[in-house]
């Protein structure tokens, strides 16, 4: 079945999303279309947002709204330690258990001698 264009589109924008197959892109754009207006325009301008006003830290690689980033700008923090993670989300999980207080380096992925 062929859907119309509007709900096409919307199918293919959350198929270039990770992890989202056809299946899913699927009832996630019919879930948008259901959903009030206000919320759709909450939604769409909370991507907006995120797009516009996020950046990643010219210092350490984290996401933030300002460069540096709060880790990076706080002079409380160890600077002499440097821990490496994978991934912006690992920051925030070291920094929930709140006894790491050096830096970060964010390399938004990993590192592999096999493929270079």
């Amino acid at each position: 079945m062929q859907y119309p264009e509007p709900i096409a589109k919307l199918i293919d924008s959350y198929l270039k999303l990770p992890g989202i197959g056809e299946k899913t892109a699927t009832r996630l754009a019919f879930f948008t279309i259901d959903m009030e207006q206000s919320e759709v325009v909450a939604f769409s301008k909370a991507l907006v947002a995120a797009k516009k006003d996020l950046s990643y830290c010219s210092i350490c690689g984290n996401i933030t709204e300002n460069d540096p980033c709060v880790i990076c700008a706080d002079k409380t923090r160890d600077q002499s330690q440097v821990i490496v993670v994978e991934q912006v989300k690992d920051v925030k999980k070291k920094k929930k258990m709140q006894e790491y207080r050096g830096l970060y380096h964010v390399l938004h992925g990993v590192l592999s001698p096999i493929e270079g």
